[in-house]
């Protein structure tokens, strides 16, 4: 009898709410697909719009987390659950998460001002903590670089905002400089014939522009001279590159050498 119960109690519930709960799976399922095409929709117009891509992807994920949270509250309601109670659960929920997720959401905030002020946006090659690469995406919570030797730094955002960013932009002219010791008997001349050598045989190098060789300290036996190769931006990696390769074959061809060893004594 009480088993006979247990089983009346069952079909009664499957009757009342089966269909509910089946309807609301198919919407779930309908909306899932519906939300997929519109966030490519959606990107679509953001790129024929020719929004940043820096920008980009953060607004389609808006978009597609924002549809996503109105889809489940549209479900539940169809199940018959409260709006209103499960809006006080989420926010809950979110409250606990929040405080345990501090520093996640200082980079979100930190990646709202980067995308906000722009102090750099994806190609830039920029130098933070010490790391340098370029920027390939830019993310709510992480920017992510690519280095000259392929690899791939994801940076929390709210370690760049803490500190200074070094960025050389795409289209902007440049200076890529080394530093190197020579002989304290080297001329001067001699040294500047040969680094303009260099930067008139460089293929991007800008037109009409010079070597520029500073003397930056003076030992008894060396001396350090800073080179610079004007260029533009996307082409400072592939200049420090040849610049330090160009240099020494110079230096070879026209008799300068390389000091040996630094002395501490400085004049």
């Amino acid at each position: 009898m009480e088993t006979k119960t247990y089983i009346d109690k069952l079909i009664e519930f499957a009757w009342n709410y089966g269909p509910k709960v089946l309807m609301a799976a198919l919407i779930l399922f309908i909306g899932l697909w519906v939300i997929r095409r519109l966030t490519r929709g959606f990107e679509q117009f953001l790129k024929a719009r020719k929004v940043d891509d820096s920008l980009r992807p953060f607004f389609v994920s808006l978009n597609d987390v924002g549809l996503k949270v109105v889809l489940l509250l549209v479900v539940a309601s169809m199940i018959g659950l409260e709006t209103t109670s499960f809006i006080a659960i989420f926010s809950a929920i979110a409250f606990s998460v929040g405080l345990a997720l501090q520093g996640s959401l200082g980079n979100f905030a930190s990646g709202v001002l980067i995308l906000l002020f722009r102090p750099y946006k994806v190609g830039d090659l920029i130098t933070v903590s010490g790391l340098s690469g370029r920027v390939t995406e830019i993310q709510i919570f992480n920017t992510i670089l690519l280095t000259a030797q392929g690899k791939r730094i994801i940076i929390p955002n709210g370690k760049i905002t803490e500190g200074p960013i070094e960025n050389i932009a795409d289209k902007t002219t440049v200076n890529a400089e080394i530093s190197l010791l020579v002989n304290i008997n080297t001329p001067m001349d001699k040294l500047r014939a040969a680094a303009n050598e260099v930067v008139a045989n460089w293929q991007h190098q800008i037109p009409n522009s010079h070597a520029e060789v500073k003397i930056k300290s003076i030992n008894r036996d060396d001396m350090k001279v800073d080179i610079a190769c004007p260029t533009m931006g996307e082409h400072y990696e592939t200049t420090m590159d040849y610049l330090a390769e160009a240099l020494k074959a110079s230096f070879d061809t026209h008799g300068i050498e390389l000091a040996k060893e630094r002395r501490r004594e400085q004049y």
